[in-house]
Formats: C-alpha cells, sequence, structure tokens
C-alpha cells in the first residue's frame, strides 16, 4: 500500500516551478504580441483625420453612384432595383472605408 500511495503522491511536470515559469512567459508573451498588434487602436496612431476618411468615403460613393446610373440606364432598372444598387454602394463604401 505504501508503494501506490507513493506514486499517487508523485509530481507531474505540470506541478513544477518550471511549468509555472512557461506558462507566464506565455502569458506575457501574448500580451505584449496584443500590444503590439493593437498598437495604433491603444495609443494613437498617424492615422488620416476623419475628413480624409469622409473625402476617400466620398469618392468612392460617387463613383459607385455614377456606375449605378450607367447601369440602371442600360439595363433598365425599375426604382426599387435601382434604390437597392445605391444602398448596396453606400454599403460596400462604407465596408472598404472601414477596412482601411
Amino acid at each position: 500500500m505504501t508503494e501506490a500511495a507513493s506514486v499517487m503522491h508523485k509530481h507531474s511536470f505540470f506541478d513544477s516551478l518550471w511549468a509555472r515559469l512557461i506558462a507566464a512567459l506565455v502569458a506575457i508573451g501574448g500580451i505584449a504580441l496584443f500590444f503590439a498588434a493593437n498598437q495604433a487602436v491603444l495609443f494613437g496612431s498617424d492615422a488620416p483625420t476623419a475628413g480624409a476618411a469622409n473625402g476617400a468615403y466620398q469618392q468612392c460613393l460617387d463613383e459607385r453612384l455614377a456606375a449605378v446610373d450607367n447601369l440602371a440606364r442600360e439595363a433598365g432598372f425599375t426604382v426599387k432595383q435601382r434604390q437597392l444598387a445605391e444602398v448596396r454602394a453606400a454599403e460596400t463604401c462604407r465596408n472598404l472605408g472601414a477596412a482601411q
């Protein structure tokens, strides 16, 4: 019985000081990686101002609405089809602006 009791009390690597040290280093590395990847969001950046972003959005929207006008003339869109195409154009430009 004493041999079985001694086997049950044998410590695994996961209970050792080395395992805890490795886990702490992995956690610190993960936090450092998070801060490095999100530095612009967390600490501000030299990104273009909101006015420049609005200008890019407006340019995109103007181009897409012109394409919708041409397509509507050529394909003979109904009013609902044209409105849907305009909404999709605005959403596309908004998503492109958010991705940048």
